[in-house]
């Protein structure tokens, strides 16, 4: 095999490689959400601020067997390295894998980085870490260990309208002092500051495995324009709620993701209140109002997806007041060097 780097701009090269990676990611998975053809283009053609995505493929005879994918922060958490490899089914159980995971490991250890991260799914049915299953086995197997464990959950779409009226008027009464907000597409002008400082502190806010050590995002203007032209041109329109005090700071918010190229889906991404405001349902409130403006934009989408840590209780019990119900599992999975 011949692993080489990915000439994302040779239209031919990157279907090829889309292809396996693709066919990789929804194996065994009813509920699976690789990323499409689109998006990836995107990515891997934009000079992104926040971080570098180095995509490379194993060929054998020409054909692609194995997809491995580098990502290196640029502003933050410098020691980390995230790494994909996606071997479809075909072509497992010969080596390929472990070859694409050894060359994306020296390429991190070059860039200075000594923490590995990465990601596998698994069906819900499945055992809760993963044991048993291929994707999971596969980590284990190259010595990273099991940190966190997040449920994927779907909600059907429409939510019928007098639930989101019900939960609503139950917040309404804690949001005294408080301001909600909404937009599609870019962030306004005068709350992009606010905004970023809030998003930044998503990766330390939310629950962390074992082993996992981050520090704040850093997501000035600058960086969160560059993300959203990056979207743009991915397809991904994202519709923002948010939360400010009264003295003007943002400090609740929601979002969510709406893929042109996957018809009928939409994803819940981010979700967020500063521990100081917690207490008033702004977790709630700017979920239900992103929700409704949704529904109304967007009325072809049947699918709501979100991912919730399992030890998240609250705001798993937020998703299940809104009717989500599980249909996998994310294993997080990280490996020091």
């Amino acid at each position: 095999m011949e692993i080489r780097p990915l000439d994302a701009s040779d239209p031919d090269a990157l279907a090829a490689w889309h292809a396996a990676h693709h066919e990789a990611h929804r194996f065994g998975l009813e509920h699976a959400s690789p990323w499409m053809l689109e998006e990836m283009r995107a990515a891997f053609l934009s000079n992104r601020l926040g971080h570098r995505d180095l995509p490379f493929g194993g060929y054998v005879d020409g054909r692609v067997v194995v997809t491995g994918l580098l990502q290196l922060p640029l502003l933050d958490n410098l020691t980390q390295a995230h790494l994909d490899v996606a071997t479809p089914p075909a072509e497992r159980r010969r080596g390929h894998g472990a070859a694409m995971l050894a060359h994306l490991t020296g390429l991190a250890v070059e860039a200075g980085r000594s923490t590995l991260l990465s990601e596998a799914s698994w069906t819900y049915e499945a055992a809760a870490d993963g044991s048993g299953t291929a994707n999971a086995d596969f980590l284990t197997g190259q010595g990273f260990t099991l940190s966190l464990v997040d449920v994927k959950r779907l909600l059907p779409l429409p939510v019928d309208g007098d639930l989101l009226d019900r939960l609503a008027a139950g917040a309404g009464d804690h949001l005294d002092g408080y301001t909600v907000r909404s937009w599609s597409g870019p962030v306004p002008d005068d709350v992009i500051d606010g905004f970023g400082r809030l998003v930044g502190q998503l990766i330390t806010e939310a629950p962390m495995g074992e082993d996992q050590d981050f520090e704040a995002e850093v997501f000035d203007a600058a960086r969160i324009r560059n993300d959203e032209k990056v979207m743009a041109e991915a397809g991904r329109t994202k519709y923002t709620t948010i939360a400010t005090a009264s003295d003007g700071e943002v400090v609740a918010y929601s979002e969510f993701g709406v893929p042109r190229y996957e018809p009928g889906r939409a994803y819940q991404w981010g979700t967020l209140v500063l521990p100081e405001h917690r207490g008033h349902r702004l977790g709630l409130t700017t979920k239900v109002e992103n929700l409704r403006r949704v529904q109304e934009a967007e009325p072809d989408r049947t699918a709501l997806y979100t991912w919730n840590a399992e030890v998240n209780r609250h705001m798993i019990a937020v998703n299940e007041a809104l009717g989500f119900r599980p249909v996998g599992r994310l294993g997080e999975f990280v490996k020091q060097l």
